[in-house]
């Protein structure tokens, strides 16, 4: 295998690949880079978003925004305690419990957002809110993938909508809303608040991500090809392997015909 390293066409390949990969890497290093930058910028740019109107953003049965995810909006309604579920496998600080989501009737439409209004350790601790009339602030959120079926009464994996318009029936809005504050406040003892995600917390920008994956793809690509084409110059026999089949072919026709004279 040694031998083969040396040989002037495997030494001016390895020199081709060695180049061509670290320009790769190089490449990969910088898109990576761009990614965590624009993860950071889509950070502030949230962080520093103006409080809009809910329906301003997003009406019932609307589409959800491409750029409406965590957009800061208000709007006033009641809970519907009755509709309240639970979302298993969440965990804040550490603890393994559940969200505490409560449909709010928006006023002038009468249709339901979710809330995430916090999260409780133990379903036992999940209080219900007042029916009064509030003022709910927080961030808009798009549905999450459709809950597993295996959950107890009252309970769902995910922030599933059409599970939730299912339960709850009416019109809802396509999406829901980590709560930030409410006006009045509820006091729901044992609801710790739960904050909304920052994109920026070790956020990407996924497409620039993926172009970085995509250049460290083509350097191990090339270093497939350097290790292939210096197995094939270690073992000749490889090679001609590769050729006896065109070779066999080939032939066949001449055989045909000899075959063929011999029966004239």
């Amino acid at each position: 295998m040694f031998r083969a390293v040396v040989r002037p066409r495997m030494l001016g390949l390895l020199t081709l690949a060695l180049v061509f990969c670290a320009g790769c890497v190089v490449a990969g290093l910088w898109q990576w880079g761009v990614a965590q930058d624009r993860g950071t910028k889509s950070m502030q740019d949230d962080s520093n978003r103006p409080v809009a109107s809910l329906n301003s953003v997003l009406r019932p049965q609307q589409q959800f925004p491409d750029d409406g995810s965590l957009e800061p909006v208000r709007f006033k309604g009641h809970y519907a305690p009755d509709g309240q579920v639970l979302v298993s496998g969440r965990v804040l600080h550490g603890t393994h419990g559940y969200w505490v989501v409560t449909p709010v009737v928006v006023d002038g439409t009468g249709a339901r957002i979710p809330v995430v209004r916090g999260f409780v350790a133990k379903p036992s601790q999940a209080t219900a809110p007042s029916t009064e009339l509030v003022t709910v602030t927080g961030a808009l959120a798009p549905g999450e993938a459709p809950s597993s079926g295996d959950s107890p009464r009252g309970q769902l994996t995910t922030v599933d909508l059409p599970a939730l318009l299912t339960h709850w029936g009416g019109n809802i809005y396509n999406g829901f809303v980590f709560l930030t504050d409410e006006r009045p406040a509820q006091h729901t003892a044992g609801v710790q608040p739960f904050p909304p995600p920052r994109p920026g917390d070790g956020g990407l920008n996924l497409v620039n991500a993926g172009y970085a994956l995509q250049w460290w793809s083509f350097a191990a690509f090339a270093i497939f090809i350097y290790f292939r084409e210096l197995r094939r110059e270690a073992h000749p026999e490889l090679r001609a392997g590769e050729a006896a089949p065109d070779n066999r072919a080939g032939d066949s026709p001449a055989i045909n015909n000899e075959t063929e004279g011999s029966h004239v």
